[in-house]
């Protein structure tokens, strides 16, 4: 079960990696992607790149067109809204599904990152901002009990969510600040402030993320 851990960790870390050259056109639209090329470039085998850009094709970043291999589709701005509008309105049901579910030690696990996520502003490291970021959302969605909802979200999670803090560095000081305002709603027992706060943290990223690519 290790090597298939270990094995995912790379496989998301080289994701992430072609993901970013695409999002900042390094990587332009229309340019061929050469498993060799990559594997090379990136100090790892084909099997990693491979399922990089078949997970990539699924967030509608690459194409596989017959007898040429994967090529870069890049980003649209209709995409990035119609993916940050239909997590803002899932996740935002899902944590408020999941708050009156949460223990007290849940909270203060989730206050704890958001103190971490001010520590990691100030040294300026996103890799760890990123890390403690996706790790904050996750436990607010911990107490839901709808699967499907859940996967649902999981799935709007991966690509360009993760991304915002390393692309647009300025969010995150801002984002932060609503982390914490979430924070209060959750200790207020508050289900409709809740949900929309996130439905409005999440459409803020997307709202700046349009403007990077355009």
């Amino acid at each position: 079960m290790k090597e298939s851990k270990d094995f995912q960790t790379l496989q998301e870390k080289v994701t992430s990696m072609i993901r970013e050259a695409i999002y900042t056109q390094e990587l332009k639209p229309g340019e061929r992607l050469i498993q060799d090329d990559l594997a090379s470039k990136l100090g790892v085998s084909r099997m990693p790149v491979r399922e990089a850009l078949h997970s990539l094709e699924r967030e509608g970043l690459v194409m596989f067109l017959p007898h040429k291999g994967a090529q870069v589709i890049g980003i649209k701005k209709e995409d990035v809204e119609e993916l940050y509008y239909l997590r803002s309105l899932l996740e935002g049901i899902v944590v408020q599904k999941s708050m009156n579910f949460l223990t007290r030690r849940d909270r203060n696990e989730l206050q704890d990152l958001v103190d971490l996520m001010d520590k990691d502003i100030k040294k300026d490291d996103m890799d760890s901002y990123m890390n403690h970021n996706q790790q904050f959302h996750s436990l607010l969605q911990k107490g839901c009990k709808w699967k499907k909802i859940k996967l649902l979200t999981a799935e709007l999670i991966k690509g360009y969510p993760s991304q915002v803090p390393r692309l647009i560095p300025k969010t995150v000081q801002i984002s932060n600040q609503e982390h914490k305002q979430i924070l209060r709603a959750l200790e207020e027992k508050d289900p409709v402030r809740i949900r929309l706060l996130i439905e409005k943290h999440i459409m803020r990223s997307g709202n700046m993320l349009v403007e990077f690519v355009e």
